[in-house]
C-alpha cells in the first residue's frame, strides 16, 4: 500500500466498544456539489475534466475499495475536479459517521484500524494484508468468534484440500443478509503463507456456497478489542511448539482436559477432546461493563518414535457482562475440538496461552487409541454429564447425541447428590439377525464402591434397528447416594451373537449446597 497520509491513519487504534452504525444512502453528486457555495461567483465556460490525482485514486482504489457502493464510486469518477472530489471524501465519511456529535468519526477510525491489523496480520509475500482474502473478510466482518487451524493436513481425515487450513467461525453477526452461523474456510494451498477461501458453511442449514464479499458490508462487531489479541499463526505457533516439545510443564493457567474414543471414518478412530478453565483462573481485559476474554489451544500429538502425527491450533474469544461473570467464578468455561487417529499410543501434549498476558497452562500425557474395527462387539469410551431434568430435548436433538453429550461432558465428573447423571456411550460391531435384519442389544449399568457392586439398573429394551453401530443414552438419579467415590459400569450385549462388551468410569459424589 502506498504511504502519505493514510499510513498516519493506519496507526490509530481506538479501545471503546461501538454500536453498529446506521449506513446512510449513497452520496450523491448534489451532496457534494452544493449550488449556494458558489452563487457569488459568475457563470464560467465549461472546463475540461481534471484527471485523477494519485491520491484520489488511491482512495479509491486502495482505501475504501470494500465499503464504497456502485453508485457512489460511479458519483465520484464523474466529478470534474480535485476540489469537488476533496468535498465527496469529507461527505462519503460524514454520511458514515455513527456519532456526529462527537470530533472522532469512530466509523472512520475503526476502518482504518482494520486495515492497519490486516496488514499486520496477513501480508504475506509481497501482498499487503487487506488484499488478502483473510484480510479483507477481517476488515468487513471483524475478529471471528473462533479460529481453528489445521496445521498438518496430510494426517487429517477432515482436511479435504491440501494444504494448512483455518476455518473462522462468526455467530451473531448484526448483518441481515448473513445467517446467524457463519464458517469461512480458508486454505494455504500452495504453502505461500497465503490463504484463499476455499469455501463457505451456513451452519444452521448446512449449506456450503462460496461468499461473494461483495455483498458484505463494514460492521462493527462487539468483539472489537478482543483483535489486539489476535496472534498470526506463522509468527507464534514455532513458539508454542518449543513450548510443547520441551515438554515441560506450565501451571500458570491450570485447566482439567477429558478425551473420549468413537469409532470414526476410514478404521480412524474420533477423538474429542474436552478442556475446562476455571473463569477465576483466566485472565481478562474490561471495558466499560464487559471483560474480553481470549484462549489459544494448541494440541500435539506424537508417537512412539516421537514424530508428530497431528498438530493443531484454535483461538477461543467471547465477552461477559460484569453480571454474567459474577455468576461464573465459581465454575469453568469449557471448550472442545477433535482429531482422528490409527490405533495405537501416543503423547497427548497440549497448551493452552492466555493471548493478553502470554501465560501458558500445559500438559504432557499418555494416550491409548483404542481399535473398533474388528468384528465383536465394542463400547466407546462412556461419557458422563449432568442432566437438566426441566429440560426436554426435541427429535432433532435426539438425533445428535454424540455432538450434545461432548459439548456437555463433566470433564471433572463430579456430581452432587441428587442431580441426574446423563450417561453416553457407542456400541459397535453389533450382528443382524438373519431373518429380521435388525440388532438386537440390551445394556445393564451397575455402581460400584469399594470393589462392591451396591446396585444394579437395568434399563428398557432398546429399540432394534438396522444399524451394526447403535448410541446408548439414559440418566441415572443419584438420589440415596451418600458423598464419596464411585464406578459406573456399562455392560452391553448383542443377543444375536451372545457377546457382551463392559466400560467402566470413576466419578465423585459430593454433598449438596
Amino acid at each position: 500500500m502506498r504511504t502519505k497520509s493514510l499510513l498516519l491513519n493506519l496507526l490509530i487504534v481506538i479501545t471503546a466498544t461501538l454500536p453498529l452504525p446506521n449506513f446512510a444512502e449513497p452520496i450523491s453528486v448534489a451532496d457534494v456539489v452544493k449550488p449556494t457555495a458558489f452563487e457569488h461567483l459568475a457563470p464560467a465556460p465549461k472546463q475540461a475534466k481534471e484527471p485523477l490525482s494519485e491520491a484520489s485514486k488511491q482512495w479509491l482504489e486502495e482505501v475504501v475499495l470494500y465499503i464504497i457502493t456502485a453508485r457512489e464510486k460511479e458519483v465520484f469518477l464523474s466529478l470534474p475536479t480535485e476540489l469537488d472530489r476533496g468535498q465527496f471524501i469529507e461527505t462519503f465519511w460524514k454520511k458514515r459517521d455513527p456519532n456526529p456529535e462527537t470530533p472522532e468519526n469512530e466509523f472512520k477510525l475503526e476502518y482504518y484500524r482494520r486495515i492497519a491489523l490486516a496488514n499486520k496480520f496477513f501480508g504475506v509475500g509481497g501482498i499487503p494484508g487487506w488484499r488478502t482474502d483473510r484480510g479483507r473478510f477481517y476488515i468487513l466482518l471483524g475478529p471471528p468468534k473462533e479460529i481453528e487451524r489445521d496445521l498438518n493436513p496430510s494426517t487429517s481425515v477432515l482436511t479435504i484440500s491440501q494444504g494448512p487450513r483455518e476455518t473462522w467461525q462468526y455467530w451473531g453477526l448484526p448483518n441481515p443478509s448473513l445467517p446467524y452461523n457463519l464458517e469461512l474456510t480458508f486454505v494455504d494451498k500452495f504453502g505461500t503463507g497465503n490463504y484463499v477461501l476455499d469455501q463457505t458453511l451456513n451452519m444452521a442449514q448446512g449449506r456450503k456456497e462460496v461468499l461473494d464479499p461483495s455483498t458484505l458490508t463494514f460492521q462493527f462487531d462487539y468483539l472489537e478489542t478482543i483483535s489486539e489479541a489476535m496472534k498470526n499463526p506463522f509468527e507464534n505457533m514455532e513458539k508454542l511448539k518449543g513450548i510443547i516439545t520441551t515438554q515441560v510443564t506450565y501451571n500458570l493457567i491450570p485447566f482439567q482436559y477429558g478425551t473420549f474414543s468413537f469409532k470414526g471414518l476410514d478404521k480412524k478412530t474420533l477423538v474429542p477432546l474436552i478442556l475446562a478453565i476455571p473463569y477465576s483462573s483466566i485472565p481478562s481485559k474490561r471495558s466499560e461493563f464487559d471483560y474480553f476474554f481470549s484462549l489459544n489451544l494448541t494440541v500435539n500429538v506424537s508417537n512412539s518414535l516421537g514424530q508428530v502425527v497431528f498438530e493443531a491450533s484454535k483461538d477461543f474469544n467471547f465477552k461477559k457482562t460484569a453480571t454474567e461473570l459474577a455468576g461464573l467464578l465459581d465454575t469453568s468455561f469449557q471448550f472442545q475440538t477433535s482429531f482422528s487417529l490409527e490405533p495405537g499410543d501416543y503423547r497427548l501434549h497440549l497448551l493452552i496461552l492466555d493471548n493478553y498476558t502470554g501465560k501458558v497452562g500445559t500438559s504432557h500425557e499418555p494416550v491409548s487409541i483404542p481399535d473398533f474395527s474388528a468384528s465383536s462387539p465394542a463400547m466407546s469410551e462412556i461419557i458422563l454429564f449432568k442432566v437438566d431434568a426441566q429440560a426436554e430435548r426435541s427429535p432433532e436433538e435426539e438425533k445428535e447425541d454424540l455432538k450434545d453429550a461432548v459439548l456437555c461432558a463433566n470433564t471433572e465428573r463430579i456430581f452432587r447428590t441428587g442431580d441426574e447423571m446423563g450417561v453416553f456411550f457407542e456400541a459397535y460391531n453389533l450382528r443382524l439377525d438373519e431373518a429380521t435384519g435388525k440388532n438386537k442389544v440390551r445394556a445393564e449399568y451397575a455402581f460400584i464402591q469399594a470393589d462392591k457392586i451396591i446396585a444394579r439398573i437395568p434399563v428398557p429394551s432398546i429399540e432394534s434397528s438396522v444399524q451394526t453401530d447403535c448410541g446408548m443414552r439414559t440418566s441415572l438419579r443419584l438420589k440415596n447416594f451418600q458423598p464419596g467415590n464411585y464406578v459406573l459400569r456399562a455392560a452391553v450385549t448383542d443377543d444375536n451373537s451372545g457377546k457382551s462388551a463392559v466400560k467402566e468410569i470413576p466419578f465423585s459424589i459430593v454433598a449438596p449446597r
